[in-house]
């Protein structure tokens, strides 16, 4: 089997698949800046500017967090910011807000 296709059985990263391989001793090619991998990079984009996270786009693309983000950056996507609406509503304070502060 290939270490894609172990990994992929156990549900676990490229990276750490080959980490434990190497643990235990297993012959590998030697370490280098990760696995290529294929990813439909229209449909990753499509996906996050329909409102999924990186997160989600990650999980359902077997890939990592960082590999989405570097893919939306490189692509030009404007990257939203932690926490969704949420955030955004923290950081500005509404009019109420700011005027019961300063008495």
């Amino acid at each position: 089997m290939s270490i894609t296709d172990i990994s992929q059985t156990y549900g676990l990263s490229l990276s750490w698949t080959g980490r434990l391989l190497r643990q235990e001793g297993a012959a590998l090619p030697e370490i280098r800046q990760g696995v290529r991998r294929e990813l439909d990079v229209p449909r990753i984009v499509r996906a996050y500017e329909a409102g999924a996270t990186i997160q989600q786009c990650a999980n359902d693309h077997k890939t990592s967090y960082g590999t989405i983000r570097r893919l939306l950056i490189r692509e030009k996507v404007p990257i939203r910011p932690h926490g969704g609406q949420n955030a955004r509503n923290r950081r500005t304070p509404s009019p109420a807000a700011r005027s019961s502060r300063n008495p």
